[in-house]
């Protein structure tokens, strides 16, 4: 027993210090402490994030607690989600999968040991967001004694089953194989926007993972009796960026009452992730690798036994083409051989509906494709993440560094990627310029630059697939879908094509910058140039 407990507090402790160096965690954190700042705002700030009728509550340890706990389960479900589900998928790209798998350990010891892992890394992260709002409390002033049960109440009894469950997803998601790639992320994603629906426009909802019906409703109750005109309001304590002039009005809220019926309800939800972590460990094909029935036959070399005839393994000839070398390597080629990778794990059915996308946006009128048309703007998310990345994640960097000037095929990659989101928005730039759309076709053709682009700057720069999937389907739920003002890169009511294209140049630049770096041109200096001169001079094409 106490051997099974070292291996877990090992498996913790190596997993928390890979995450805690890791790029991604410091982005986490410093949006949190971003958080902290900013969701506490000073009373001549002139605006609100949490908005019951323009009252809020005197900055005291319960309002903050409370505060921090709603922010914090709705917000790091989604950004933690992304950063810690492809731990077990890491396992085995990293090639100690099989290892992994020939050790004693069973498949329940393996998932919960990384379902923890994740867990023990999401406190952490909340327990830098709760401190950031203990020092919010004392720079704000309004109450400068910091009673911490305000604040580990319902850190206890909302954030950690709540962070229990997400923790349980991570790994869910990374053992289904249909959940791994993409289509997890945007499966999550609709969960996450489902969950945070129930939870504020729902009240006393058994589905309210996040709990943060039981801290809203509690607040707004103390706000009514305070000031009964908020009866009649329609704001029942809402989240966003809400303009307010001058000082707001304020009451003493001291927290929420809790009792057995709310610590049942979320005891429920420790075990709904409990549950999710049993069907995870008999989902999980502990790193079998895929049988390939195609295998090529290789011929066993050996020394033969005199007075035994031997049949020689050369039974074919083989001719191989001859090597040319050209001046320089045609970048033509490139693009063709990066659009023919991007889009060579795409099944038929991808394609049906690509093109049964653009017969219906020529032949279906207007009025009607401009509702559907954001779905055709996430269909090929799959081909824009993966630009950028697919060297750091194949470990063939080096190898294209010797093969193929750098600066070519970054064009290449960028060039492809706006080929096929112009092929695949083709359908409804004809129909935009067969009416006289002007407006719409000149967003839409922003917008086959604007994708790419960010694509290609996410993905040099971080190296991962999982930030651009991140930062584009929030972008396009609040642009695309929801058409908030300034985020529809498609073009709405307001037409922004000019910041767009301002924004894919400044995009551009900084992924040429951060690809030149990692090529080593702008630190390794004028050696690493003429080496690489020598690599690129009469290249293979």
């Amino acid at each position: 027993m106490s051997n099974m407990w070292s291996v877990y507090y090992c498996l913790i402790k190596n997993n928390l210090i890979k995450q805690t160096r890791s790029y991604s965690f410091l982005i986490v954190v410093l949006l949190t402490l971003f958080l902290g700042y900013a969701c506490v705002p000073s009373p001549s700030s002139g605006y609100q994030v949490f908005y019951i009728g323009g009252v809020r509550g005197i900055y005291n340890s319960a309002w903050l607690g409370g505060m921090v706990t709603m922010m914090s389960t709705l917000l790091i479900w989604l950004f933690a989600f992304f950063m810690l589900r492809s731990q077990i998928s890491e396992d085995q790209r990293l090639k100690v999968g099989q290892i992994i798998a020939a050790t004693p350990v069973t498949n329940f010891r393996y998932i919960i040991g990384k379902a923890i892992s994740n867990y023990v890394v999401l406190l952490v992260i909340e327990l830098i967001l709760f401190l950031a709002f203990m020092g919010m409390q004392l720079i704000r002033g309004e109450d400068y004694y910091i009673r911490f049960a305000d604040y580990w109440q319902p850190f206890v009894f909302i954030v950690m089953p709540s962070l229990f469950v997400l923790a349980a997803l991570t790994v869910l998601f990374d053992v289904v194989p249909g959940l791994k790639g993409v289509v997890g992320n945007m499966i999550f994603f609709a969960i996450w926007v489902f969950f945070s629906i129930v939870s504020i426009a729902t009240p006393n909802s058994s589905l309210d993972v996040f709990g943060l019906d039981i801290i809203r409703s509690d607040m707004v109750q103390e706000a009514m009796k305070e000031y009964s005109f908020l009866s009649t309001s329609e704001e029942g304590g809402s989240f966003g960026y809400y303009p307010v002039e001058g000082n707001s009005p304020t009451f003493v809220w001291q927290g929420v009452d809790w009792n057995s019926s709310l610590l049942i309800d979320r005891l429920i939800w420790v075990g709904v992730a409990l549950l999710i972590i049993l069907i995870s460990s008999l989902v999980f094909n502990r790193f079998r690798m895929k049988d390939n029935s195609k295998r090529s036959y290789v011929p066993v070399i050996y020394e033969p036994k005199k007075g035994i005839a031997v049949k020689s393994a050369k039974s074919h000839d083989f001719t191989l083409s001859p090597v040319k070398k050209e001046k320089g390597v045609r970048i033509a080629r490139i693009i063709r051989a990066e659009m023919y990778i991007m889009l060579k794990d795409c099944s038929i059915w991808w394609y049906l509906l690509v093109l049964g996308s653009m017969a219906a946006s020529l032949l279906i009128p207007l009025e009607k494709v401009l509702s559907w048309l954001p779905v055709l703007a996430l269909w090929p998310i799959a081909i824009w993440s993966q630009m950028g990345t697919r060297e750091k994640y194949y470990f063939t960097r080096d190898l294209l560094l010797s093969s193929c000037p750098p600066l070519k095929r970054f064009l290449a990659v960028w060039i492809a990627g706006i080929l096929i989101t112009l092929l695949v928005f083709s359908g409804a730039l004809v129909h935009f310029a067969l009416d006289g759309q002007w407006t719409l076709l000149t967003a839409w053709l922003v917008s086959v630059l604007f994708i790419p682009t960010l694509a290609m700057a996410l993905g040099t720069l971080s190296g991962s697939r999982k930030m651009f999937e991140v930062v584009y389907i929030l972008w396009w739920y609040m642009g695309a879908v929801n058409d908030l003002p300034y985020l529809n890169f498609l073009g709405g009511e307001t037409n922004h094509s000019l910041l767009y294209g301002i924004l894919a140049g400044i995009l551009l630049i900084a992924a040429l910058i951060g690809q030149q770096i990692k090529a080593g041109v702008l630190t390794a200096g004028g050696a690493s140039k003429s080496k690489s001169k020598q690599y690129y001079k009469g290249g293979v094409s």
